[in-house]
């Protein structure tokens, strides 16, 4: 029964996930997105428009981006001939910046933390002195 509760979108985002990320590692020869993960899609209702949520390291997002929409027909091509869709959804792609806040996070929180330890009208934590 639960297996039902998927819509069709899901469902395609989950196999465009799979496909487009092993399209991308081992068929697309463009050495500038060696280093792409394809981190997320989001298919429309209607299934004819997928957004490709990636990540790269260390490259040129933007660089990366047109790279992708370069490749976009063919990647496009390739999803047509290893699955059985009436429709392949145009691909739209993006750079997920969800690494990025969380990581920007992780700074600002170690930062507090370094901070609050470095204090010198604080004691440390760490010796508690017993009586």
């Amino acid at each position: 029964m639960a297996g039902h509760s998927y819509k069709r979108s899901d469902r395609l985002s989950h196999l465009l996930h799979r496909e487009i990320g092993s399209i991308i590692q081992r068929e697309v020869s463009d050495p500038r997105l060696q280093f792409v993960t394809v981190t997320n899609v989001r298919v429309s209702d209607d299934l004819k428009e997928a957004t490709v949520y990636f990540s790269i390291m260390g490259e040129d997002k933007q660089k990366a981006v047109k790279s992708l929409r370069h490749a976009g027909s063919f990647i496009r091509t390739c999803i047509g001939r290893r699955c059985y869709l009436k429709y392949v959804p145009r691909l739209n792609f993006r750079f997920d910046e969800t690494l990025e806040k969380a990581a920007r996070i992780n700074r600002i929180l170690d930062n507090i933390h370094l901070e609050q330890n470095s204090s010198p009208d604080r004691p440390p934590e760490d010796s508690e002195q017993g009586g």
